[in-house]
């Protein structure tokens, strides 16, 4: 026996021996420093979530991915150039570049070298076009490209290509090449140029200006594993990797070995990067992998996972500075960061189910069990990590989903659940909970509704929802659960208006403080002396309290909608007022962390810093989280959403007002980036034309999807203190409209809400109206001057139109006075003829004189004569005067004027007016044919304004002037004008 076992053992020996120098002899043969072949079968989940951003609502590809020098994200796509600023996608470049296909960018001197399938584009970035003069198509189309000191080196189809910077000038080095399409370029430590082309591998020789291809048995000619899509050197600058169309393999040419990577298989690799931990990251059209030395992550796109990449062709992946993991793929980029300040775990990580569970208290017992009460019972995470769901059952042993208000753990390592179904005890040795129902001492009240339970000494206080605040001894909770009636019960009316309880806390003092569903105040009651005092909380603030917990100071904190009060000993509460933030911030929960409180609202996660008391917003997505617990054993804040909990480091949190700095601040134009010029620091700031609009784009330049700035703005004039009309910016927003500003000197001030660092102050001035200028106030100064002299004008034609009146009553006065002296000297004369003289000269006199002061009546025989009687009769009585037109006749005739014109036409073949003037003029006739009145007379009698008007209008009647015809009959008689 003894000898079979030895046997036995020298043969497990040998074979021993003999793996060993097969093991030996592989690694001789072939010996890796970096072995990443790692089994899919074996891989962990995922440890990296992404969030999906679309390039601007389109479906775009994202081939290229580069943060130049300025800490700009921008993106080469199949639709142009695109800038990511953190929240969303702006286009860049307008017309000159959409559409264009853009697959390497590279940075130089703040410029961007383009490599595109129109050839080589420059992007100045302080003008915000396209630099013709610079630009190159000639190359054909780029597939990649790598700047080295003072080179550019462009793989396009058309082979490879070298451009100077300095001097301008390119040059083609594609002697040599497998292929002249060349699709990745390297550039190694040592300075050797490799370049990768649809025919293989090949090195470049600088002494012979000249490629040469490197030999391998894996890089098959004609096969996709000689198509060279991307080249990545290792960190022991030992190894290169080599991406092909058939798989990944590591290169070492030193050895000029070659070995496969087979944990990737025969997978199309297009893009590789080391991450900061020295992980390899492996793009490939079968989503991105992550390849460490004992495991690796696959990330593919899955409908199931909300935090999946949206794309599984991965074109570039990229790590930031901050370790924030940047991969483009055929709809757009997706971000994951690295970072551990903020994770979120869905309920479905923590149990395998699809139940819901809205989580309303988070805490961690003395045995490090995680408990999650929500509106569907409760989860318990082990500190093992397992996890199990109660949903708790009944008194009376049924089912049940009891919605779990507030879990606390009692001074014996009791753990104590308060439920809307009673009291839950839970059991460790069982796993499960005894239920009690508690009742005031009376029996009468059921404490059914527990919202709280706390522990004073050796006695537990209950406060319930109808069932107020009753207290009753450890001792008294014996058994596996039942009725138990209450020691002592707060009587209803004398310390509390009603027994609908909603949140109690218990200080160090021994006083309890309650709040109320629908009450103003906060009540404290002494449980040692039974004194009670109420706080009026909408008095001291205008609201109702809704939440209170008690900090490490013994400090009582009391939220209301918009704020909180800090209640110190008896001293008056401190108010603290949450800044503008454009959300309701009605608190939903709150809880003791580090020194201070957080306060979750209905869209904000507040952090009030527990010495200066100055709020802060949390810089997470903005929820509505309804349980909050300071982790100590973790070091992280737990918050509990619907179906979710999630995890914030504290460390960053000290130093949010650090990452919410703004970092830049650009100038729009017409929805388009108008410069790159960081407008922080620029002493110039914006200059926009009056009515115009201006667009400043905001950014952080923080990329990591865990941290999200809430950012504030307000327009101040210059030289005023301004006012605290912060417009807050919605989550997602980056970009700031200002329209219809008043002419004027301002600043714009922009920051992170409640950052206490100052803020980013734009300088604007917005330029003075057109009715201000230079040229409108010259305007003005003649239009016054106008004015002015049409004012003048008009007075003076005014007073001459007033004399002219004048003028003309007093010769009409003295038209009468001779009127009716003529008409006493007529009566003289008529009884000087009769009786002294009978002579044909004085009657021809007398029957003149009747002429000068009667009309002879025509008898007249028809209608129309008579009619043509009347006009006559009424032009003749109103002769002189100047209202006198055909409307006048019209109204005096009983007649249209319409009528009155057809009468006149076809009877005497002339309009009323004409009528009108030929009556004056023949008037005019007689009178001056008397050479009694002057023309001025005349002129006034047959009802002229002016002697001049009438004078004129007497020339063209007669052809000849009024003075001239009057003087041809007795040139004697003298005219007055």
């Amino acid at each position: 026996m003894e000898r079979l076992i030895i046997k036995c053992v020298r043969q497990k020996m040998a074979a021993g021996k003999m793996l060993l120098l097969i093991v030996i002899s592989l690694m001789s043969i072939y010996p890796r420093t970096n072995a990443l072949s790692v089994s899919f079968s074996n891989s962990p989940e995922s440890n990296l979530k992404w969030h999906n951003i679309d390039v601007d609502g389109h479906r775009a590809a994202a081939f290229s991915i580069c943060i130049d020098s300025r800490g700009i994200m921008w993106i080469g796509t199949s639709q142009g150039l695109f800038i990511y600023d953190g929240a969303e996608t702006h286009q860049i470049g307008g017309e000159s570049l959409s559409g264009v296909q853009i697959y390497a960018i590279v940075e130089h001197q703040g410029d961007l070298f383009l490599g595109t399938n129109h050839g080589l584009m420059v992007y100045r970035c302080d003008t915000g076009q396209i630099d013709s003069s610079l630009s190159i198509s000639s190359v054909g189309e780029i597939r990649c490209m790598l700047a080295n000191e003072e080179k550019l080196y462009i793989g396009s189809l058309s082979g490879l290509f070298v451009y100077q910077f300095n001097s301008r000038k390119m040059s083609n080095i594609s002697r040599g090449l497998p292929s002249q399409s060349v699709y990745s370029i390297l550039c190694d430590s040592r300075g050797i140029l490799y370049a990768g082309t649809t025919g293989g591998l090949a090195r470049y020789e600088a002494s012979k200006s000249c490629f040469y291809p490197i030999e391998g048995s894996m890089l098959k000619p004609g096969s996709q594993s000689a198509f060279v899509n991307c080249m990545l050197e290792a960190p022991d600058h030992q190894t290169l990797y080599i991406g092909t169309g058939e798989g990944l393999f590591e290169y070492q040419p030193a050895r000029e070995q070659w070995h496969r990577l087979e944990s990737l298989g025969s997978t199309a690799v297009k893009s590789l990067a080391i991450s900061r931990d020295k992980h390899l990251m492996v793009g490939t059209y079968d989503g991105l992998v992550q390849l460490t030395p004992d495991h690796s992550h696959s990330y593919r796109r899955d409908t199931r996972k909300p935090f999946s990449p949206s794309g599984n062709q991965i074109w570039v992946v990229k790590e930031d500075a901050a370790g924030n993991v940047m991969i483009g793929h055929e709809r757009g980029i997706s971000i994951a960061s690295n970072s551990s300040y903020f994770q979120s775990v869905k309920i479905n990580s923590l149990v395998e189910t699809g139940e819901s569970n809205e989580f309303l208290t988070v805490f961690r017992d003395s045995r490090g069990t995680l408990w999650l009460g929500g509106t569907n019972g409760v989860i318990m995470r082990r500190s093992d990590g397992t996890t199990r769901w109660h949903h708790l059952a009944s008194h009376d042993g049924e089912a049940g989903n009891y919605c779990v208000r507030s879990v606390m753990e009692d001074s014996h390592g009791t753990v104590w659940l308060s439920t809307d179904g009673g009291i839950y005890r839970y059991n460790p040795k069982s796993d499960t909970f005894d239920v009690f129902l508690l009742t005031d001492t009376k029996g009468e009240r059921i404490s059914n509704w527990v919202y709280a339970i706390r522990q004073m000494s050796e006695d537990l206080w209950v406060a319930s929802y109808l069932g107020g605040v009753n207290r009753i001894s450890l001792s008294r909770f014996s058994g596996k659960g039942g009725s138990v009636k209450a020691d002592f019960s707060l009587e209803r009316g004398k310390v509390l208006t009603n027994d609908n309880i909603s949140n109690m806390i218990a200080d160090r003092k021994d006083c309890l403080w309650i709040l109320l569903y629908g009450d103003r105040h906060l009540y404290r009651y002494n449980t040692k002396n039974k004194k009670n005092d109420r706080f009026d909380i909408r008095q001291m603030t205008g609201a109702d309290p809704t939440q209170i917990c008690i900090d490490n100071k013994n400090r009582i904190w009391c939220a209301y909608k918009g704020g909180v009060l800090v209640f110190v000993n008896d001293d008056k509460p401190t108010n603290v007022c949450f800044p503008p933030s454009g959300s309701d911030e009605t608190a939903l929960a709150m809880a003791p962390v580090n020194d201070g409180v957080w306060v979750s609202t209905m869209n904000n996660l507040w952090n009030i810093d527990g010495k200066t008391l100055s709020p802060s917003l949390v810089p997470i997505p903005q929820k509505g989280f309804s349980a909050i617990w300071d982790d100590k054993s973790t070091g992280k804040i737990i918050v509990g959403g619907l179906d979710e909990i999630v995890e914030v480091s504290k460390i960053p949190t000290d130093k949010a007002q650090n990452t919410g700095l703004i970092k830049m601040v650009l100038e729009c134009a017409d929805g388009e980036v108008k410069s790159f010029n960081n407008l922080i620091g620029r002493t110039e700031g914006v200059h926009i034309p009056y009515g115009g609009s201006l667009s400043l784009l905001v950014s952080t330049m923080d990329y990591s999807p865990d941290i999200v700035p809430h950012l504030e703005y307000r327009l101040v004039r210059k030289g005023s203190d301004g006012d605290n009309n912060w417009v807050v910016m919605p989550e997602g927003t980056s970009t700031i409209n200002l329209t219809d500003i008043r002419f004027g000197d301002y600043e714009i001030q922009i920051k992170t809400v409640s950052s206490p660092a100052p803020p980013v102050s734009i300088p604007l001035k917005v330029g003075k109206p057109f009715w201000l200028s230079w040229w409108a106030i010259m305007l003005y100064c003649l239009l016054i001057v106008a004015i002015t002299g049409a004012v003048f004008w008009y007075m003076r034609r005014r007073s001459m139109r007033i004399a002219q009146e004048r003028e003309r009553e007093e010769t009409l006065r003295n038209v009468e006075q001779k009127l009716a002296f003529l008409s006493d000297e007529k009566h003289d004369l008529e009884a000087r003829v009769e009786q002294l003289l009978k002579s044909r000269e004085e009657m021809t006199r007398q029957q003149r004189l009747q002429a000068i002061t009667e009309v002879k009546p025509i008898v007249a025989e028809s209608p129309v004569e008579k009619q043509l009687e009347t006009i006559a009769h009424i032009v003749e009585e109103n002769i002189s005067m100047l209202e006198l037109n055909g409307a006048f006749i019209s109204e005096r005739c009983g007649m249209s004027e319409k009528q009155l014109y057809r009468f006149l036409k076809k009877n005497l073949n002339v309009t009323p007016s004409e009528y009108i003037r030929n009556v004056r003029m023949q008037k005019a006739t007689m009178l001056l044919s008397q050479n009694y009145f002057t023309v001025s007379e005349v002129a006034y009698m047959v009802g002229f304004s002016a002697p001049s008007y009438f004078s004129k209008c007497f020339q063209e009647h007669f052809g000849m002037s009024p003075s001239a015809y009057g003087a041809e009959d007795k040139p004697t008689v003298k005219d007055s004008e």
